[in-house]
């Protein structure tokens, strides 16, 4: 997040505290002041406090220190504590806060939880995950156009379209691949004959190495464009489990390259699938904003709010 980030932190602080200013308008509570970078009076010494809230609910006055830092590596246990002793040396004892964009490491996490800190991380969204697909599988994407109300300079909101993309994957699944021969065929062909049908055994490689001949041995395809075919019809079909039964009209025969022992006349492939499907929610660029994540440690509770590039 280098464009929210200097030396000094300060805009970093200033994004948290607008964000928190934002939280606490949209709840039922009576703001008294959200202050950023002030000094406020502990018994011993006084402390420098990135953002301060005071707001009032049912008739009770909260305090609320929060500590913004934009560093380059997780939060340590001892800058926990440090942060502990400041609330502590606090009159009234308000609550803490703590947020950062590194994350935190475990001693700091144990910190936070036994003395009531909030913990937060606070960042530019992250990139989407690539999704894994096979050749077998499909994607549907549909466009989105949405509204964000942004602030201006001059504190007025002002409306910014964005076009985004939602994404859905597809990836089949397939178990229980069977082959039925053609008994008949079987029986009477010199070559096969002798051969027990229970007892073969075929390796299991990818569809598209399977090829499929014709009467004359001439190569008509493989077994990926059969299930390809079928496919389609469980897309329209909009289902995400089936056994399927493919039934081939003509002579159809797999050759020594797949059984090994010579052609083989089949009249059926059978299979069963499983299709899994991965939603991708739309993402939406502006111009002159950047969508930031505020994710509450170790809920996972996430929200998303705007701010303005630097």
């Amino acid at each position: 997040m280098e464009n929210l980030t200097d030396k000094t932190g300060r805009p970093y602080e200033a994004i948290v505290r607008a964000i928190f200013q934002a939280i606490l308008d949209q709840g039922e509570v009576t703001n008294v002041i959200v202050e950023h970078d002030v000094t406020l009076q502990g018994k011993t010494t006084s402390h420098q406090i990135d953002v301060y809230w005071k707001f009032q609910k049912g008739g009770v006055t909260y305090e609320t220190v929060v500590q913004a830092k934009d560093w380059r590596t997780p939060v340590k246990q001892a800058q926990s504590f440090e942060f502990k002793s400041v609330l502590n040396d606090l009159p009234g004892q308000p609550r803490g806060i703590f947020v950062t964009r590194t994350g935190y490491q475990r001693g700091a996490k144990e910190v936070a939880k036994a003395e009531g800190i909030i913990l937060y991380e606070l960042g530019e969204e992250p990139p989407l995950s690539n999704a894994v697909i096979t050749t077998l599988g499909w994607v549907i994407m549909k466009p989105e156009l949405r509204s964000f109300q942004v602030p201006s300079a001059t504190g007025v909101a002002h409306e910014e379209l964005a076009l985004g993309v939602k994404s859905t994957f597809y990836q089949p699944h397939f178990s229980n691949f069977t082959v039925q021969f053609d008994t008949p065929w079987f029986d009477q062909n010199p070559l096969t004959n002798q051969i027990d049908k229970s007892q073969l055994k075929f390796p299991s490689i990818p569809f598209a190495q399977i090829v499929i001949y014709d009467s004359d041995h001439n190569s008509i395809g493989n077994v990926e464009v059969v299930v390809r075919q079928e496919l389609e019809i469980i897309r329209n079909e909009q289902i995400n489990t089936k056994h399927v039964i493919h039934t081939f009209e003509k002579d159809t025969f797999l050759g020594p390259d797949y059984t090994g022992i010579a052609y083989i006349k089949i009249n059926k492939i059978a299979f069963d699938v499983v299709i899994e499907s991965i939603e991708r929610p739309a993402r939406f660029k502006l111009k002159n904003f950047v969508k930031l994540v505020l994710r509450e440690i170790p809920s996972g509770e996430e929200r998303t709010f705007l701010a303005p590039k630097q």
